[in-house]
């Protein structure tokens, strides 16, 4: 096969420039430091995120000073483009690869274009690189993807480029030559981004990555010697082809040295490359449920339970684009680095010559809107569908580097993780370890995942050897259904199984499965608890199956999404004589999508077939829970025994174990803290409403995070109260506790507790009793006291009047009717777990330099009040009293957490945005504008109008940051359109009491942003500031369309939420 490359072919058609001195602009560039310039910019560890971070800041192109070198970075298409013209730029081989010789010598990888061997090694392996060669590698591929755990890549390339097996699948660990590899490539990056007098002094380290080096180098010459020794004619593999074809221009056979670099080469750009996109593609599949359930689909129709083979591959049409789109959102190569041939102009204006790197930012390549469009951060592997990929712009899709120096082993990589993709769907369901976890990342040579962990289960009805060549398939059901087999729908007895699937983000429905799992078992039910994404395509006719779900703002619980779209995708009767149940919660506040994922779950269930065998229950999170709760709990098990007793009468109580301490230990603060408090003073008193503070923290040192995201608290319950409740019971907060007898894991886990551990960090001690324990209390109670106690729960009115509006929790009843002598077990048995709370990040991490560790602010109010519940109480807010008493220098429990993928400034910041806020609302609003400030310090032409729209009582007493925001709007950084309910500046001849108000008289303004592309942020209360925002927005658009109705006015807005209308709503 002849080199498809020629010089100057790979860059699409394009205007030269004429150079116009005076149209040469400098380009923009970070202010630079003596003597390290722009070094502190870089992350050593991670040097390409220190250009994700800059380029937002000083746009397509900007310029780093990094002492050894010069490098122009760039992140458009259009500048892409034009560098990618390999008449004006050839590939530089600084930085990492410079550093990476030592390894790899004149390797294909690192080698310059001008150096002999390159060309050698190239003309000698692209044949058998090429698609057809790569064709005929199947049946070895196949041997090693049959035997895939976590080290494909790189045994396959020794399988099939040098007849070796490294056997990783039957080490415990990995194989040393890995191992030494992976150091090598850490190192090398190190290296790069050090002045030359650190890397001077770093001798240990030098003398480490050399000897790693040589035992690398050894196992290779081994390689070549025994191949020397043995030949094996018959075999078409990568080592045969250096050892003995000829480069057919110099008649030259390539020396063993450089075999030995280029089998290097091979391995560690096919381990890194393709291990980390695999990685990658299975948690954008994993994250998009319905894309997982696509591509599992296409499996089925095309493989279905047989042995994969070289004809299924073309048929793979959805895999191979979601391969392609996974290297797109995010590939495991981060730059590509040119130099121009000779000095020239770019982009029209900016100046770069022969002793510049020009850095392509393959992320901002990848996610340009203008060629990928405003859905560029997603990942949807339909754009590379009909067409998509074919009719792309030239060079915007660059994974594989470019032209004649493009990764030789593209159509290798591409059919290996084609290949492997599908026999992994067609055995197993996959689901994530953490639901919650969002892309971190870390970089050797290549950017890979960190922290990703997958949970593998083998699909109902595939034997071990599905797939597998000459294999047994030991199987009759159809490939990727819902069937089960038939029975009757009939009540199952006492031992029998029930399945017990849960969403949940917050625990609270966690909770409510693990209390119906012991309920069940203490009635002599087989019961067994699972995610409701572990029960992906495990649902039986022999098993009914309970379900407990929330409704996040219309979307399921991050552990429940597979399983969701799993039903959504399904065949009709694929679920035909399930029987199950469902138990629902939601907020009420968010009216449009209340109760929506339960109601899902209901109806598309029955929709396929499946049999509903007590009626769903759905709750209001801003009402009683439990009660209603343990009332569906109690009929669903009545359901299957006959016996209609509620489970707390035949429960056996919790065992519960109270014991002195042998020595009285320090607390060690007895909670994980992983923040660290900086600043934590207050910015508003409670003179109007609640205080007001301002927390600085300073995060982990692989926390990241971007405006509007969360930091997740796990607090602790308020001293006095844990206190009361110890008091209640005669308990020391030393006491040792030990508790058995339970499902709950939150109760039993980690073993013997303190008490103040116990009702301190696990429990929930201020949720309103429901009437069950109302009931239960009452029974520990005699005489006129358990009259009282009833007389709680005489009647529905009576119960919300006296106990949930009040929000009477079981100890302030326990408190108020001192006769009452409920057990310690029973009282922990009717707590829930301590769920945590999150709060919206204040600030912006570009206010933190690259060598500081991350600060996260956050803008709290401190809930402090007399309970409703009377008698001298203080209510004190679990989260907000935990925070507010962590002085400076103390630690908080915390992570960080993305928030919705609509709440986030757009990636064009030009783009102009909106933003309503009232109180401590104004936290993540800070978080946008603290970042445009920043941006706008060094560009401020990158920045769009932006319009804040913020709610406060008194311009004086809770105007909170004023100071600050006038001095953004004095930079132009944001507009500040403030609305005062009490009290507005004194001598304003004017102020608006609401924000909504002020929109309306200022609508024109806000209609024409809008027309342009605006994006709307709300963040405040649901019931006042949401509801009047969404109200006046529908009537602005209505002023505009007269001849629409309020009901297409809610229509237009719905279908806006989430792309240019988002909101973070509390109460």
């Amino acid at each position: 096969m002849e080199c498809p490359y020629k010089p100057g072919n790979a860059a699409a058609p394009q205007q030269q420039h004429d150079t116009n001195e005076n149209a040469i602009v400098p380009i923009p560039q970070p202010p630079p430091h003596w003597f390290t310039r722009n070094l502190p910019e870089m992350d050593p560890a991670f040097p390409v995120s220190s250009f994700w971070r800059l380029a937002p800041i000083y746009g397509d192109i900007f310029k780093l000073d990094l002492v050894t070198r010069t490098s122009i970075v760039i992140s458009s298409w259009e500048l892409v483009n034009e560098v990618m013209n390999e008449s004006r730029f050839e590939k530089s081989t600084t930085g990492p690869l410079k550093e990476l010789r030592v390894l790899l010598g004149d390797g294909l990888f690192s080698a310059n274009g001008s150096e002999a061997n390159w060309g050698k090694a190239h003309r000698v392996l692209m044949p058998i690189f090429g698609p057809l060669a790569i064709k005929k590698m199947f049946p070895q591929m196949q041997d090693m993807i049959s035997q895939l755990v976590l080290k494909l890549a790189f045994d396959m390339i020794g399988l099939c480029g040098f007849g070796y097996r490294f056997n990783s699948f039957y080490r415990d660990e990995i194989h040393p030559f890995a191992q030494q590899m992976s150091k090598a490539l850490i190192e090398a990056g190190k290296r790069a981004n050090r002045t030359a007098v650190e890397n001077y002094i770093r001798v240990k380290s030098a003398e480490e990555l050399q000897n790693n080096v040589n035992l690398m180098w050894a196992l290779c010459d081994e390689l070549v010697a025994e191949r020397k020794r043995n030949p094996k004619p018959e075999l078409k593999d990568i080592l045969n082809t250096m050892l003995n074809v000829s480069d057919p221009l110099t008649g030259e056979k390539l020396s063993d040295e450089n075999i030995r670099f280029n089998m290097v080469t091979l391995l560690v750009a096919g381990h890194e490359t393709t291990s980390g996109t695999l990685s990658f593609l299975f948690y954008y599949l994993l994250k998009n449920p319905s894309a997982y359930h696509k591509a599992q689909q296409e499996v089925d129709r095309v493989v279905g339970d047989g042995v994969f083979k070289p004809e299924h591959l073309s048929q793979l049409k959805y895999i191979e684009a979601s391969v392609r789109e996974t290297m797109r959102v995010q590939g495991p190569i981060g730059v590509i680095n040119l130099k121009p041939i000779k000095d020239t102009v770019i982009g029209g204006k900016y100046r770069v010559t022969t002793n510049d790197i020009i850095t392509c930012n393959i992320q901002g390549l990848h996610h340009d809107r203008r060629v990928w469009g405003d859905d560029a951060d997603l990942f949807r592997p339909e754009r590379m569908l009909d067409g998509g990929f074919e009719n792309m712009p030239p060079n915007a899709w660059k994974p594989f580097g470019n032209g004649a120096r493009g990764c030789i082993g593209r159509f290798f990589a591409e059919q290996e993780m084609i290949m492997a993709t599908t026999m992994l769907l067609q055995r197993f369901q996959f689901t994530m370890v953490d639901p919650s976890y969002d892309l971190r990342m870390k970089a050797t040579l290549t950017v890979k995942p960190v922290g990703f962990q997958m949970r593998a289960t083998r699909r109902p009805g595939k034997s071990m050897m599905v797939g597998i060549p000459d294999g047994l398939q030991a199987t009759d059901d159809k490939a990727g259904g819902h069937e089960t087999a038939s029975k009757p729908l009939e009540k199952i007895g006492v031992g029998q199984s029930l399945l017990i699937l849960y969403g949940s983000n917050a625990g609270t429905c966690k909770y409510f499965a693990e209390d119906l799992e012991t309920a069940a078992r203490d009635r002599g039910f087989n019961a067994t608890v699972k995610t409701m994404d572990e029960g992906t395509e495990q649902l039986s006719k022999d098993v009914p199956v309970a379900i407990i779900t929330p409704s996040y703002e219309g979307k399921p619980a991050d552990n429940a999404r597979k399983f969701v779209a799993w039903l959504e995708a399904g065949r009709p009767d694929s679920l035909k004589d399930v029987r199950y149940a469902v138990f629902g919660s939601g907020n009420s506040e968010w009216a449009a999508t209340f109760h929506r994922i339960p109601k899902l779950v209901d109806e598309v269930m029955d929709k396929l077939g499946a049999k509903r065998f007590i009626p769903t229950k759905l709750v209001d999170m801003k009402e009683d829970l439990n009660g209603p709760w343990e009332d569906w709990r109690d009929e669903l098990l009545a359901f299957f025994s006959g016996k209609s007793q509620s489970a707390a009468t035949i429960a056996p109580e919790l065992e519960v174990s109270v014991e002195k301490p042998q020595t009285v230990d320090m607390l060690a603060g007895g909670l994980i803290s992983t923040g660290l408090v900086k600043e934590n003073k207050q910015i508003a008193g409670p003179e109007v409403g609640s205080a007001k503070k301002h927390m600085e923290i300073e995060l982990p040192a692989d926390a990241t995070y971007e405006p509007g995201d969360y930091l997740v608290v796990l607090p602790t319950n308020p001293v006095d109260l844990i206190r009361r409740a110890a008091s209640r019971f005669g308990l020391s907060l030393d006491d040792i506790v030990t508790v058995k007898g339970t499902s709950k894991a939150f109760l039993t886990s980690g073993g013997p507790s303190t008490v103040i551990e116990i009702l301190g960090a696990r429990v929930e001690l201020g949720t309103p009793a429901s009437k069950r324990q109302v009931e239960a209390i009452a029974k520990t109670a005699e005489g006129s006291e358990a009259h009282k106690l009833q007389g709680l729960i005489s009647s529905a009115d009576v119960f919300k009047a006296e106990v949930i509006d009040k929000r009477m929790s079981v100890l302030d009843i326990l408190e108020d009717h001192p006769g009452a002598e409920l057990s310690f077990a029973a009282y922990l048995d009717m707590l829930r777990p301590l769920t945590p709370r999150q709060y919206s990040i204040s600030s912006s991490p570009l206010t933190t330099s690259p060598e500081q560790s991350v600060i996260a602010s956050l803008t709290y109010d401190v809930h402090a009040a007399p309970a409703r519940s009377g008698n001298g109480r203080m209510f004190q807010g679990v989260a907000s009293t935990y925070l507010a008493t962590h002085g400076v220098g103390s630690r908080i429990r915390c992570f960080v957490r993305r928030s919705n993928t609509g709440f986030h400034l757009p990636n064009d910041l030009k783009t102009p945005i909106i933003m309503v806020a009232a109180g401590t609302g104004l936290a993540p609003m800070r978080g946008f504008i603290q970042q445009r400030a920043c941006v706008a310090a060094t560009n401020k032409e990158a920045l769009g109008p932006a319009l804040l729209y913020f709610g406060c009582r008194d311009y004086e007493l809770d105007f909170l940051y004023a100071d600050e925001l006038r001095a953004w709007e004095s930079q132009g950084v944001v507009q500040v359109r403030p609305a005062f309910s009490r009290r507005g500046p004194d001598g304003a001849q004017k102020h608006h009491k609401y924000t909504h108000e002020r929109m309306w008289e200022e609508r024109e303004e806000i209609r024409d942003l809008f027309r342009q592309g605006a994006k709307i942020f709300v963040c405040g209360s649901a019931s006042k500031l949401a509801k009047s925002t969404n109200e006046v927005t529908m009537r602005i658009w209505r002023e505009a369309f007269p001849d629409k109705t309020e009901q297409d006015a809610q229509k237009w807005l719905e279908g806006i939420r989430e792309v240019r209308y988002v909101s973070d709503v509390f109460d």
